[in-house]
């Protein structure tokens, strides 16, 4: 306990410094996300850092109680996952545009501790890290495989960025999508042969929450229910003989689009 006191006393708090805008600026960040994340989910951070005062209104917004009132589940779910995106970010431009997020330095000697678990954000009435919103606000709260295609962590072999906020009414919808667009992706979800299945390495470090929010299928099984055409078929096939598969590794480089 005095160590976890410790290290929870010496997060960084970082908030975007402006005005809090007088209506939700969420659309006006949603238009701008539409311009910066290419076709292929990367991002354009220097036209971000060009135009980064919807993303600062938006964060700004998400730090007071109003933005957070009157929400029911689906509501936090999306917001927390737009909230999770945005802050990842927005810390990038904080951080000077890092070659990669592992090699933001703190007080902890553990790559990826600053970016991940030693800063906080506001967000309506709490401080949270990155780590707190995505496995207590999302993870163990959502119990949704799903949304780890649907978050960002600003790395070349993340699921690609969606080019819109998730919406209450459109996320189940959207999650699906997100999904299909992960796993058809051979760089960043999941390549086939006949002999094996590659994934990225997130479906072995939440092989728990692949298996347990599924009720224990194979993640063959869970990819080929997602993907479409031949990669769909060769998944089944290779589900029915025990989904032989191997993980490639992560690239933990900086997600810019080129």
């Amino acid at each position: 306990m005095p160590l976890l006191l410790l290290l929870l006393g010496c997060r960084e708090t970082l908030t975007p410094g402006v005005m809090v805008p007088d209506r939700d600026p969420s659309r006006r960040w949603e238009q701008v996300l539409s311009r910066i994340v290419d076709r292929d989910g990367y991002v354009d951070y220097g036209a971000l850092e060009a135009d980064r005062g919807p993303l600062d209104d938006y964060l700004a917004w998400l730090a007071t109680d109003q933005a957070w009132e009157g929400k029911i589940t689906k509501d936090w779910h999306a917001q927390y996952l737009n909230a999770y995106n945005a802050l990842v970010m927005y810390q990038v431009l904080v951080r000077g545009r890092p070659t990669s997020v592992l090699d933001v330095k703190g007080m902890v000697p553990i790559r990826g501790y600053k970016f991940f678990h030693g800063t906080q954000f506001k967000l309506g009435r709490d401080l949270l890290s990155l780590s707190e919103i995505e496995h207590e606000r999302i993870r163990w709260k959502e119990m949704d495989y799903r949304d780890h295609a649907a978050m960002n962590c600003a790395s070349r072999s993340c699921p690609p960025m969606r080019p819109e906020l998730y919406r209450p009414n459109l996320l189940q919808t959207q999650l699906t999508d997100q999904m299909r667009v992960w796993v058809m992706d051979d760089e960043r979800g999941v390549r086939v042969t006949n002999e094996k299945a590659t994934f990225s390495p997130i479906f072995d470090w939440y092989a728990r929450d692949f298996a347990f929010f599924s009720a224990g299928e194979d993640i063959c099984s869970i990819a080929a229910l997602h993907a479409t055409g031949t990669k769909r078929q060769m998944l089944y096939d290779l589900a029915q003989r025990g989904c032989p598969h191997d993980y490639f590794t992560y690239d933990w480089s900086l997600n810019e689009s080129r």
